[in-house]
């Protein structure tokens, strides 16, 4: 799959306009909406990508978002994605007495319908994890996950860092198995399931999945 780079205009499924950037303080309400509707679910949707029924508990704050935006952008980045809507705008120009000529301009309209995140321990490492990978769930099953993913691996190869890493809750088996098609292979490497604010209704832990960004 191509490489996708922040900054830049992208066209999605169905020729859905798209535009990555960094996220600033001034996204935060969106952020925090999106990423818990997308952990948590969001009403009137398939949860079938979210910890509804595993995890009880936020799972970001505004105060945890500002926190990881004082990280320094060389151990973490916070990125997302936006769907450019084009409103026409019908007006009219100078009208003579034989004829009028009707204009049309477009005006531009971005919603914030997805984020991502990597972060590394040091300078040095070769491997990084991402995390925080959370699509509207209006927008799920619409290209926009995978299209983040990537765009986490082009930040992760800018680092010089050649292994991704994720942190995926065990039990969630359609969303490992989505990860395994981009590339990432399960481990037997655990952690347990341990996040601030978070209450596990079930007995899960994390498993890592590992992907070669050296491999093409």
């Amino acid at each position: 799959m191509s490489e996708v780079i922040i900054g830049t205009e992208i066209i999605g499924k169905n020729g859905m306009k798209l535009f990555t950037r960094f996220i600033d303080i001034n996204d935060t309400d969106k952020i925090v909406e999106i990423v818990n509707w997308a952990y948590r679910g969001k009403e009137g949707t398939n949860p079938w990508a979210s910890e509804k029924g595993l995890v009880n508990g936020s799972r970001v704050t505004p105060e945890m978002l500002h926190s990881d935006l004082n990280i320094d952008s060389k151990l973490m980045k916070l990125m997302l994605i936006e769907h450019i809507l084009e409103e026409n705008i019908d007006g009219a120009s100078e009208a003579s007495e034989a004829t009028t000529t009707n204009t049309v301009s477009t005006k531009q309209k971005r919603l914030i319908i997805g984020c991502v995140k990597i972060e590394r321990e040091s300078l040095e490492s070769k491997e990084a994890v991402v995390g925080m990978l959370s699509v509207d769930p209006s927008y799920q099953s619409s290209g926009i996950g995978s299209i983040l993913i990537r765009l986490a691996e082009t930040e992760l190869k800018a680092w010089g860092v050649t292994e991704s890493h994720l942190h995926v809750v065990n039990v969630r088996d359609t969303l490992i198995a989505w990860y395994n098609k981009l590339g990432y292979v399960t481990t037997e490497t655990t952690f347990p399931f341990d996040v601030e604010r978070n209450v596990a209704l079930k007995e899960i832990h994390f498993v890592l999945l590992v992907k070669n960004l050296q491999q093409k």
